[in-house]
């Protein structure tokens, strides 16, 4: 029996997200040196709750890219550079 390994593509349209998704991965990739250990959710929450509580979720357009950035630097574990 032979199983064959299928990948579904990941699908940005808001151009706010693909901006910031653009540069999380460019931090990940290009912070090797200076980071400590992997994101994990704790990290993503924390950061997520501080945009809230500053009110910056108020925009749309800054909160998409900033969440964005965020699951680019968490995809730069899984997903190849």
């Amino acid at each position: 029996m032979t199983t064959t390994a299928t990948q579904t593509p990941l699908i940005i349209t808001n151009p706010h997200f693909a901006h910031g998704y653009r540069l999380g991965r460019l931090w990940y990739f290009s912070s090797v040196d200076v980071r400590e250990g992997e994101i994990d959710d704790c990290y993503l929450i924390d950061n997520i709750a501080t945009y809230c509580a500053k009110g910056w979720h108020n925009d749309p357009a800054w909160l998409s890219e900033r969440v964005g950035f965020l699951m680019g630097m968490v995809s730069g574990a899984v997903i190849p550079e």
